[in-house]
């Protein structure tokens, strides 16, 4: 097998040779944004041909799934596509190395002790969820992590242009960029994992300061820590620019949000109270390195050296740039031990039809649809805050019983929490309560919130829009809401019957 087309350098040694060979690989990452379509495709061409080659030789699964597809064959449109569910029944066959199982990344997982530890001795591990079901186990080496940090170093800064990339490399050793990162809960979820995942020599170049978003001191931390980047959810950010008055930011250059829609009046108000660059970085635990945000335009440049997309209609074919899609199909270049080819993503994306006058030759998505945050506002004694639907996923996401849940806002501070069992089994309610109570108690609220448990057989879609709800309020956005509040609130998906 030939080496990766991806010209990684080796492990880290902590030797000053291994930190510039670590620097000049990611300032090498910028060169994507400056190359032809035929060159990029080029590049893509060879990485796919290497990974096929990969899954068809030591992927059980794959091997059979590509049994019709002729050997040497790079036309993506000729394979069959992966489903989530595919991917899970099928875990042990798919990933390339036979000792990596589903048992054993389970059991790793339920450890949340080992979210800074490495799966075997060499590779990391998350997991995510969606509306199919049980979270997505993932799998994969440090070359992923390593390329999502390098891009965001050069492809999400907006100052990493030109000629000016050389000098800022050089001015971040004597002064590290600061970053300020937002999270909502620590576990193997990628938005809060892949910080434990830093490579060591970043650490030259950058300084970070780790928050839960609901720190009672955050304000005075961040003013304190006087960050050069901010990155949280775009709840977090808008939320957060209504104190503008109270932060001290005078060296930010720019803000980074992912995990949500970032809506534009969100994106105005962000911008417009921090005065800097708004980047939206869209990705998923199955691609996390998938895109970065342009300082420009709407939407964000995928990293289309490292992965393909395809926007599809709902029988799989190829949808114009500027047109809807139905789905995306993911096919992530970087990932061998756990290939993700044509992997379907449920999320509706219009991909640009013209040049984006950043001057990022690599395409864009101009808009994206299906990741609206949800949340419900509880009446509190600091008056009314947003419950977003984090500490649910986090309290039910580990709790392997559970195939999917569905909480419902059926008074302001009355909720009714539906769990509906993987079958054969029966969701422990009071483990499952005792979770979410933990969740609750990190935003505050636990005291606040009357909270009711059902187990269901089955959780149906909406009746009316045949899309899955998590969130449901029944009581909706409260008449006397601060305004500044009100306006926030209007721009995300707050389902109502």
């Amino acid at each position: 097998m030939n080496a990766p087309p991806h010209d990684h350098v080796a492990p880290e040694n902590g030797g000053i040779l291994s930190l510039l060979k670590r620097t000049w690989w990611t300032g090498r990452q910028y060169d994507a944004m400056c190359m032809t379509p035929q060159r990029l495709r080029r590049g893509q061409e060879e990485r796919l041909r290497h990974l096929i080659d990969i899954a068809r030789a030591r992927s059980p699964y794959y091997r059979e799934k590509f049994r019709d597809v002729p050997p040497g064959c790079t036309d993506l449109t000729q394979f069959p596509v992966t489903t989530k569910a595919d991917m899970m029944a099928h875990f042990d066959d798919v990933v390339t190395d036979p000792a990596v199982t589903r048992e054993g990344v389970e059991q790793f997982i339920s450890d949340t002790r080992n979210v800074s530890r490495s799966f075997l001795g060499k590779y990391c591990v998350a997991h995510t969820s969606g509306s199919q079901g049980q979270p997505t186990l993932i799998v994969q080496d440090q070359l992923v992590l390593d390329l999502l940090f390098a891009f965001q170093m050069t492809r999400g800064n907006p100052a990493f242009r030109g000629l000016k990339r050389f000098t800022q490399i050089v001015r971040n050793v004597f002064n590290p960029t600061r970053v300020a990162v937002l999270i909502s809960q620590q576990g193997f979820f990628p938005s809060a994992w892949v910080w434990q995942r830093l490579p060591k020599y970043m650490h030259c170049y950058m300084r970070f300061l780790f928050l839960p978003a609901n720190d009672p001191d955050l304000v005075a931390k961040l003013n304190d820590f006087r960050p050069m980047v901010v990155t949280a959810t775009p709840t977090t950010l808008d939320l957060l620019s209504l104190k503008i008055d109270q932060l001290r930011f005078p060296d930010l250059r720019q803000a980074v949000t992912w995990s949500e829609t970032l809506t534009e009046p969100a994106r105005r108000r962000i911008s417009e109270a921090f005065q800097v660059p708004v980047m939206d970085n869209y990705a998923m635990g199955e691609c996390i390195f998938l895109t970065n945000g342009c300082a420009t335009a709407t939407g964000a440049h995928i990293n289309a050296d490292c992965v393909i997309v395809e926007v599809v209609d709902d029988q799989n074919r190829p949808v114009p740039h500027g047109q809807l899609g139905h789905k995306v199909l993911i096919t992530n270049l970087a990932n061998t031990v756990q290939p993700f080819i044509r992997y379907e993503i449920g999320d509706r994306l219009v991909m640009a039809t013209e040049p984006c006058r950043c001057g990022n030759h690599l395409p864009r998505i101009e808009k994206l649809l299906g990741r609206a945050a949800d949340f419900f506002w509880v009446n509190t004694a600091a008056g009314f805050r947003p419950l977003t639907a984090y500490p649910f996923q986090h309290a039910f996401d580990y709790l392997r019983e559970i195939r999917e849940w569905q909480a419902e806002q059926v008074e302001r501070n009355r909720l009714l929490v539906r769990l509906e069992p993987v079958p054969a089994t029966t969701p422990d309610l009071k483990k499952a309560r005792h979770r979410l109570e933990e969740r609750l108690a990190i935003t505050g609220m636990q005291a606040d919130l009357d909270i009711e448990f059902q187990t269901v057989s089955h959780l149906a879609t909406d009746a009316h829009t045949a899309k899955f709800r998590r969130m449901i309020s029944r009581v909706g956005i409260p008449d006397d809401l601060d305004p500044s509040l009100k306006e926030v609130a209007s721009d995300f998906a707050l389902f109502q019957a």
